[in-house]
């Protein structure tokens, strides 16, 4: 799914031309920082423009942050900004810092370790969610090689700054370049390549105000066993599984008490049937059932292999 991201600095923008021209989706700024003047100045056009259009939806939120409690009230006010837009987004929302970010938190004499850009990190993105909102990380090659780390970014939704082809790790979603053209806007703009339905699986997960949806009888998954033989799946790849006949969301079981050990990635619907990427998040030797979202019986079991 082919899509952009703006903010103010693209000045107006002709929705409608945009839409005609084959984009599917728009991550739109809602602003930066922690107060209310750093709201993007052109948000509620954009988002009413957008959804007006018929594209998807979903934000970002530039950091400044230099603490996870500024964090958290950088992820407050952006809840508060997107509030009148829940049941209408239905792209994550992103926490997007980056290297201007480091360099204001240097001039308030605070050193930006690997430490320190985690914790804002899951600061924002808990407190986005428990307000209700996938929470997603913008990130580049650089900071995943040498600023943070991959596996701490797992929990969220991954969208990759990769303009040299193809994402070199899995993500949801790629920014693919920054001076695309495209009819209704006047200069340069972000382009994006979105590998996961987001829709489908921010209305089955019943994130972004929509009520999550109740599992159907109507469909067969081939992959079915029992705790005595998981599937395994390597720490680094993912395993996908078909559900034909329903549309139904998948969700993953605890594991004795500790995070989710997978993250559930709908792929496509083709066909009659539906194919779901099951992706390690937690550490080997961790298993979990996967069940029909909604509540049904397990599907079934999956552990994640030794390194």
């Amino acid at each position: 799914m082919k899509g952009i991201d703006v903010s103010s600095h693209q000045g107006l923008i002709e929705w409608a031309k945009v839409k005609a021209a084959g984009i599917k989706f728009a991550i739109i700024r809602a602003g930066y920082g922690k107060y209310e003047s750093q709201v993007d100045s052109r948000f509620e056009q954009n988002a009413f423009g957008a959804l007006s259009a018929g594209l998807h939806v979903g934000v970002y939120w530039f950091s400044y942050a230099t603490s996870p409690d500024e964090a958290k009230e950088e992820a407050r006010l952006c809840a508060d900004t997107i509030a009148p837009y829940k049941g209408k987004f239905d792209f994550p929302v992103y926490f997007d810092y980056e290297y201007d970010s480091e360099r204001y938190s240097k001039e308030q004499g605070i050193t930006p370790t690997q430490e320190l850009r985690e914790s804002l990190a899951e600061a924002f993105c808990e407190e986005i969610q428990a307000h209700g909102w996938r929470a997603g990380v913008y990130t580049n090659n650089d900071y995943l090689r040498n600023r943070w780390r991959l596996e701490m970014l797992k929990q969220w939704e991954i969208w990759l700054a990769d303009y040299t082809g193809g994402p070199d790790i899995s993500c949801g979603m790629q920014q693919t370049g920054s001076k695309g053209r495209v009819d209704g806007i006047s200069g340069n703009v972000d382009t994006d390549t979105a590998f996961v339905d987001y829709p489908a699986l921010i209305r089955a997960d019943g994130w972004n105000g929509y009520n999550k949806e109740a599992a159907g009888k109507g469909w067969t998954s081939d992959t079915t066993n029992g705790t005595d033989n998981p599937v395994l799946i390597a720490p680094d790849s993912h395993y996908t599984v078909k559900i034909t006949g329903e549309d139904i969301g998948l969700v993953c079981g605890q594991s004795g008490g500790q995070p989710a050990a997978f993250r559930l990635v709908r792929c496509r619907r083709e066909n009659g049937y539906t194919l779901w990427h099951v992706v390690p998040v937690g550490q080997p030797g961790q298993e979990a059932g996967i069940y029909p979202a909604g509540g049904g019986d397990r599907i079934f079991v999956a552990r994640i292999g030794e390194v």
